[in-house]
């Protein structure tokens, strides 16, 4: 344990001292509070996901070259970009398949069998905003192609695309 000395200590005063002051010890550091930072880490993220360099991520976003490679390393976006190959449906089959083998086996693990369900149960619980982008598109392609048989203006198509892009927005947290 360290000690703080007295202002002025001398070899004399420090053996006189009869009461010791213990350092301060340092606060402890506050978790990250997500904010509005999140919108940009997640674009962030969008774009590394298609395969932008971390450079023109960090010119894109404004945010600098450091807070890119952390943010990197700490949601693990090289693991996650290495995923995406595998689509989710996929996933899915797997892990019933998993589940079905599990069944039959003569020594049947209750426990294992429950977390794998639980696994499931986490692989889609909701869409993700890429899901939601995709979604739009195909839409936006379909209203496109039935524009002139269904009488759409293009100021339907302008003001719905403009919605679609707020929403995005919105679920980015910007």
């Amino acid at each position: 344990m360290q000690y703080k000395l007295p202002r002025m200590a001398t070899k004399k005063t420090v053996k006189k001292a009869t009461k010791v002051i213990p350092l301060k010890k340092a606060a402890p550091k506050k978790k990250r509070v997500r904010n509005q930072n999140d919108g940009m880490r997640e674009f962030a993220f969008m774009l590394y996901m298609q395969k932008v360099s971390q450079g023109e991520i960090s010119e894109r976003t404004g945010v600098s070259a450091q807070t890119i490679s952390a943010w990197k390393k700490e949601d693990e976006w090289e693991a996650k970009r290495a995923a995406k190959t595998i689509s989710m449906d996929q996933l899915i089959v797997k892990a019933l398949g998993k589940i079905n083998l599990m069944l039959d086996e003569e020594d049947f693990n209750a426990d294992a069998f429950a977390k794998a369900v639980a696994q499931l149960k986490t692989l889609k619980q909701r869409n993700t905003v890429d899901d939601e982008i995709m979604c739009f598109m195909d839409f936006q392609n379909w209203l496109l192609e039935r524009r002139s048989t269904e009488g759409i203006e293009e100021t339907f198509l302008k003001k719905l695309i403009r919605l679609q892009d707020l929403f995005i927005q919105h679920r980015l947290g910007n």
